[in-house]
């Protein structure tokens, strides 16, 4: 007898990021402020989750630490089961070129480069020749439409414009992951819903995970995972189908 089409079993995905008890304290004046308090998530190959959380909360620590930009004080950090506190400086950052990208609120495009250059660092810094770079660049400027403006520079571009220019930095080396911390929060709603409709397509068609901070309950809706950062914790919504 064949299974009904509701009794299939989904494949399994392959979990590319693990993230265990993460704890992260700093050092103040009335002593030590405890951020994160032994947070774990995970992410799975194609996953477009939302993390959820007020400001100052610990999103921006959170990220910065899953892509290996800061060191947690403790737990750890696996990506397909390598524990990158395990690489050594070298490693880490050819690691971090290769294998992640991240979108920050404030776009950080060089402003003596136009956006053609600037999308194409990672390739560069990678050892890529600059016409190869160059190819691959003009047509991820064209993924997040801006096929028009690799000639323009950072100061001829609005907000919205920019930030796709850092997206299109953030996919440049085919990452496994993308972290985009609070990646709208400096533009208006309408900018921002198109920016959060163009995680969607490039999701949908590059199949890598994203992981999306934001403060908005209304934006954070928009993942089809979602979690929530709460005292110093995550804590999983529920997935979207």
């Amino acid at each position: 007898m064949n299974k009904s089409a509701n009794n299939e079993q989904k494949p399994m995905q392959a979990t590319v990021l693990s993230a265990e008890n993460i704890v992260k304290k700093y050092v103040s004046g009335g002593g030590d402020l405890e951020v994160l308090c032994g947070a774990s998530i995970s992410l799975e190959a194609g996953d477009m989750a939302v993390l959820l959380g007020d400001s100052g909360t610990g999103k921006s620590t959170l990220l910065h630490i899953l892509a290996t930009l800061d060191k947690p004080g403790s737990g750890h950090v696996f990506y397909a089961g390598l524990d990158a506190a395990q690489l050594k400086n070298q490693e880490l950052a050819k690691f971090r070129n290769e294998k992640i990208g991240f979108v920050y609120q404030f776009h950080h495009l060089l402003p003596e480069f136009n956006a053609l250059e600037n999308v194409i660092l990672p390739g560069l810094i990678n050892g890529l020749d600059k016409k190869t770079c160059e190819a691959i660049g003009l047509d991820l400027l064209a993924d997040v439409g801006l096929g028009e403006r690799a000639t323009h520079y950072p100061n001829q571009l609005s907000g919205g414009e920019s930030q796709r220019v850092a997206i299109a930095r953030a996919l440049f080396n085919k990452p496994e992951v993308v972290f985009a911390d609070e990646p709208t929060g400096n533009l208006d709603l309408k900018t921002g819903d198109r920016l959060m409709d163009l995680f969607e397509k490039l999701n949908e068609k590059f199949g890598q995970a994203f992981l999306i901070a934001t403060h908005n309950p209304r934006l954070a809706e928009r993942g089809k995972r979602r979690f929530r950062l709460e005292g110093g914790i995550v804590k999983a919504l529920g997935a979207i189908e």
